[in-house]
């Protein structure tokens, strides 16, 4: 008799099955187990299991430990640096489909309960990934990615949750080393692990891993993360236009400090199958009632990920025939300097189809049907990467570019400035195929980006405190000739593109610019080293717009194209010098470099190989200073230094000095002077002090008409002196309760006459005597309150004493 006795613990699938009745279920016989035991059986396990190690640096004491919390996942550890903990899930799933690309997905997620808040938000929730999560989360992806094997495709997602935070230490380098030991401990297929620290600069010295405190007076902020043969597989970071020497020298220091968490981790024997889920090998996944019957059930765990090609014959012969019939063709292309990026692809798609339809139709043929049909996907994986190495061997055998130019060669430039002289400055840099327009946009100092409490405690990097200094990157479809959506908030790209630039150029920006600063970069051609042409459009742009930054700066993209020997050691390279996009796709490396003629101000290097030596980081760097150094110079035939004149429609921020007497005149009852000012001429009047005022203008004409606003407000008219005992005309301005509210001169505040000066009548309500509003009355004055300077008048005072009359009752 068929027994299914896995599936009592599935019956969903159950109810989908309809069983003949000779088959029954077997019930499944239940063991009292108290909680004591279970207890016991879980922390055997985690002895089992669980495996922790120590990093002591000067700055604290980095303790990771392997499954101690969300243990269901395929793995998972915890970090703690200091006060601050972190939680690093990974989940490995198979896919029944194979793919061309990696499908991780990295998720940083800090919490305003890890820091003692509560959101500000409407709802008071965690809402969506803020900028500093972005960049965080691509951080950790650039890191890891690199390491993972060649044809591994799984499906994998790392999620990093913030646990707790100090507000002393940045989590980003702790989220790092932890996703590394989970990995580590992971079933992946992953050539880790990594260790990661963050180099500041304390005075002289070199420090491991600073403190915010630290880095707010630190000239430098590196993150980089080494791999298992000490070679760096991810650099990000800035400087404020520190020395070549001294950034390099900052490099390797962190390279034997990040090491050490290599080390530790290598030197733990983790367990890579999870024993706290249990994997049923009798978990049937069954789809139709025959199956069950005839026995021709799917084991789930036996469900491998499809891989390009397993037999390496066969890709072999495909390489043979790639070789007979595309390579000549391919050659002829790559060494054809008159082709740009889309006739370039297009020639290649030409010779792929054509290529991949001979050998379809001849594995079809009759005459050979003793040979198996090859899938249109094989073939155009395999096509690529045979594309990739004819691309590699012209560089690394005859130092030979597609484009014709030599390894240290940049292309072709072109800057101009002042474009269109209604924006407060613009600049557009075109290099090769890559073209960027950036705006300058400027504004008054309450459009400064500002960061709420939880955002500036939770988001220790130089993109997220106040600032007045911003600056945005788009990249729309049609830079590349493709269609999506347009418009909608910055994907991850964009974000991390524009956090690079952003870095870039602050560290020039003068700390006292009294105006907000807004670049706006749009990138309308693309074909490689978008950011950093952004980089040089927006110093173009700055200039332009007569903002006096310190020194011109420029960014390059270096790229490489490496060989291995049989040990994997790199045998040959090639450095390439401002790489192009179809460069980028085939090489090993995209190292951004961004800084003036003879420091640096940000770097970003990602790497698709197990990272590189940093004898050649080094060698990477020293080559990009004179390709810098050549954009520079391009740079400066367009324009040199700040515009000086300054341009009709740009705005001006003045100090307009009142006198304590005037503030309030100048405010108005509620602020409604300055309101008006704003409503009728656009121009924003702010208090700085007790005797001073801000005037923020779009231009010179309406500043002109707010200041003529603001001296008709404040103009002093001298009051009349009153003689004691003196009577003076008054008019009735409003009748209220309590008496009449009388001005005595129109440039006199209104004064109260009280009911019980009105009349030698006692009347209870001003509208009971006889006065209207607008009538002239005879006063007498009696000086002024000595406790609250009231003008003190009288009415009953000039009649003549009489007999008691009838009192006004209202």
């Amino acid at each position: 008799m068929f027994k299914l006795n896995s599936l009592i613990s599935a019956p969903r699938i159950v109810r989908q099955i309809r069983l003949p009745l000779k088959y029954e279920l077997l019930k499944p016989t239940y063991t009292s187990t108290s909680a004591a035991s279970f207890f016991t059986k879980t922390d055997k396990i985690n002895s089992r299991n669980i495996s922790a190690l120590k990093v002591k640096y000067n700055s604290g004491i980095l303790e990771l430990d392997h499954r101690t919390l969300a243990r269901l996942a395929d793995s998972s550890a915890t970090g703690k640096f200091n006060d601050t903990n972190i939680l690093v899930t990974v989940v490995n799933k198979p896919r029944l489909s194979s793919a061309s690309f990696l499908p991780l997905t990295v998720d940083y997620l800090h919490k305003a309960s890890a820091a003692g808040k509560i959101p500000t938000n409407f709802l008071r929730r965690d809402l969506g990934a803020s900028n500093y999560e972005i960049l965080v989360s691509r951080m950790i992806d650039r890191s890891i990615r690199p390491l993972f094997s060649s044809n591994y495709n799984n499906e994998i997602q790392v999620v990093c949750n913030l646990l707790s935070y100090d507000g002393k230490d940045n989590p980003d380098v702790l989220c790092i080393n932890t996703a590394s030991f989970a990995l580590f401990g992971s079933s992946c297929e992953w050539n880790g692990p990594i260790g990661c620290v963050r180099i500041g600069m304390i005075g002289d010295n070199l420090v491991v891993n600073p403190s915010r405190k630290q880095l707010e007076n630190s000239p430098l902020n590196i993150v980089l993360s080494v791999g298992p043969n000490r070679n760096i597989v991810m650099i990000e970071g800035w400087a404020d236009n520190l020395e070549q020497s001294k950034f390099i020298e900052a490099l390797e220091f962190g390279c034997e400090h990040a090491y050490q968490v290599v080390e530790q981790i290598r030197s733990k024997k983790l367990e890579k199958e999870n024993q706290f889920v249990k994997k049923d090998s009798s978990l049937l996944s069954i789809t139709s009632e025959d199956e069950v019957l005839n026995g021709s059930q799917v084991n789930l765990t036996e469900i491998s990920t499809p891989v390009l090609s397993s037999d390496p014959k066969e890709n072999e012969e495909i390489e043979n025939l790639f070789q007979a019939l595309a390579y000549s063709h391919l050659y002829d292309i790559f060494t054809d300097y008159e082709h740009d990026k889309l006739s370039r692809d297009n020639a290649i798609t030409q010779v792929k189809n054509s290529v991949i339809n001979a050998i379809q139709k001849s594995k079809t043929d009759p005459e050979q049907s003793n040979t198996n049909a090859y899938a249109y996907s094989t073939l155009n994986e395999l096509f690529y990467k045979f594309v990739r190495k004819v691309v590699r061997n012209l560089a690394l055998e005859e130092s030979k570019r597609v484009d014709g130019r030599k390894l240290n060669e940049l292309r072709p430039i072109s800057c101009k400035s002042n474009l269109y002289p209604s924006l407060h400055g613009s600049g557009l840099f075109q290099r090769g195929q890559t073209q960027v327009l950036c705006s300058v946009t400027f504004d008054s100092p309450d459009s400064m980006y500002r960061s709420d409490a939880i955002a500036n405690m939770m988001s220790p990097s130089l993109t997220n405190f106040n600032k007045n200094f911003m600056l945005h990157y788009e990249f729309p479809s049609f830079a590349t000739n493709e269609i999506s959506r347009i418009g909608g908030r910055a994907d991850r790209r964009e974000v991390g593109h524009g956090a690079l630039a952003e870095k870039a150029i602050y560290p020039l920006i003068p700390s006292q610019f009294p105006l907000t600063i807004r670049c706006l970069c749009e990138v309308l051609e693309s074909n490689g080293s978008s950011s950093m042409a952004s980089v040089c459009a927006s110093s173009l742009a700055l200039l332009d717009a007569g903002v006096p930054i310190k020194e011109q700066v420029a960014g390059v993209a270096m790229g490489i194209f490496t060989q291995f020997d049989d040990n994997k050691e790199i045998k040959d390279y090639k450095i390439l010098s401002d790489i192009s996009g179809f460069e980028d796709y085939m090489g090993d490396m995209d190292f951004k470099i961004a800084g003036t003629n003879d420091g640096i101000t940000a770097v970003q290097a990602d790497f698709k190989i197990n990272g590189l030596p940093f004898r050649i980081i080094k060698e990477v760097i020293e080559e990009s200073k004179n390709a810098r150094q050549e954009i520079l110079r391009l740079m400066k035939k367009e324009i040199s230094k700040p515009r000086q004149s300054k341009k009709s429609n740009q705005p001006i921020l003045k100090n307009y000095p009142v006198s304590v007497v005037q503030r309030s005149k100048l405010i108005g009852v509620g602020g409604m002077n300055l309101k008006k000012i704003y409503a009728k001429t656009g121009v924003t009047v702010n208090p700085v002090d007790e005797t001073n005022f801000s005037i923020f203008a779009p231009n010179q004409d309406s500043l002109n008409e707010a200041e003529e606003m603001i001296k008709a407000f404040i103009e002093q008219q001298r009051e009349p002196e009153l003689e004691f005992g003196g009577i003076y005309k008054a008019k009735i301005v409003e009748i209220v309760p309590s008496g009449l509210m009388v001005q005595l001169y129109p440039t006199m505040k209104p004064t109260l006459l009280p009911n019980s000066q009105l009349d030698g009548r006692k009347i209870a309500h001003g509208s009971a005597s006889d006065y209207k509003i607008g009538q002239e009355i005879q006063i007498k004055y009696f000086g002024r309150d000595p406790v609250d300077g009231r003008m003190r008048i009288s009415r009953k005072a000039l009649f003549k004493t009489s007999l008691p009359a009838q009192d006004l009752l209202r």
